[in-house]
């Protein structure tokens, strides 16, 4: 029976089914591509870049494999971005502008699309530009779905829950175990989650910790049982910038580096 369980996946490897979804950094292709039922802990200093690299690899880098011809494979992205720190709408005004920066060279800032200040607005030929991208933005809604602000574990895994259930079936094999079949075997779900230190706590959670702790749990059982690919978002503590640490070289997290919580990087 082991070798019926792993016959069938080198099985599925040779008929390029393992083949997963590339993150559009050649270097970390070669090791880490996006698959199911895969675990990326992200981590860092406030302002280091956690967010950004998030988005390139996890979610625009494969939306724009996945909408281009270079996808012939029978993969079905589906992506859900938990944003606790930026509202739909900071989002979506930042990857436009990155979509622009990319295809026409033109740098349009951010704050200059939302007019952040009245005496740096857009030209009419950058307004004109920002509105040829109507397509991209609408098109991503049937891949990416944002959802912003603060919730809860429990808020959270009842969501994943819900969606699980409008994609798949939960089937009991026995009195003690059961297993989730999907309605397309082919699809990849992509969980995002920036960042896990901006859970709510609730009256059983009552500290950021315990809430972080539940949250990972959650997150490992949708990996595990759903297929998920999960990807939480974690800021470090202020330790691992220790200036006697730095000059020592000592700059590879460890578990205590994560703030609130190490259990993230253990799961």
């Amino acid at each position: 029976m082991n070798f019926e369980i792993l016959n069938e996946e080198v099985n599925s490897g040779l008929r390029g089914r393992n083949s997963g979804i590339p993150m559009g950094f050649n270097r970390l292709n070669k090791y880490i591509g996006i698959r199911k039922r895969m675990y990326f802990l992200i981590g860092g200093y406030t302002g280091s870049g956690k967010t950004t690299f998030v988005d390139d690899a996890f979610v625009l880098n494969p939306y724009d494999w996945y909408t281009s011809d270079k996808n012939n494979t029978n993969i079905k992205l589906r992506i859900i971005y938990r944003s606790m720190e930026r509202s739909r709408v900071y989002k979506l005004a930042k990857w436009v502008t990155r979509k622009i920066f990319l295809d026409h060279g033109i740098i349009i800032p951010m704050s200059k699309l939302l007019t952040w200040n009245k005496d740096n607005r857009l030209t009419k030929d950058e307004h004109d530009l920002y509105l040829s991208y109507k397509d991209y933005l609408n098109n991503m809604e049937d891949v990416i779905t944002i959802i912003d602000g603060a919730e809860n574990p429990v808020g959270v895994a009842k969501e994943l829950k819900d969606h699980a259930l409008k994609n798949g079936k939960i089937e009991e094999i026995d009195e003690f175990n059961k297993v989730y079949i999907p309605n397309n075997d082919n699809e990849i779900t992509i969980v995002i989650h920036d960042t896990m230190n901006l859970l709510k706590t609730t009256k059983q959670l009552t500290t950021k910790k315990a809430a972080i702790d539940k949250m990972s749990d959650e997150y490992r059982y949708a990996r595990d049982f759903y297929g998920y690919t999960i990807v939480p978002v974690s800021q470090f503590n202020r330790d691992i910038s220790n200036p006697i640490r730095l000059k020592q070289g000592d700059v590879e997290p460890s578990l205590e580096d994560f703030k609130e919580s190490g259990q993230t990087q253990d799961d």
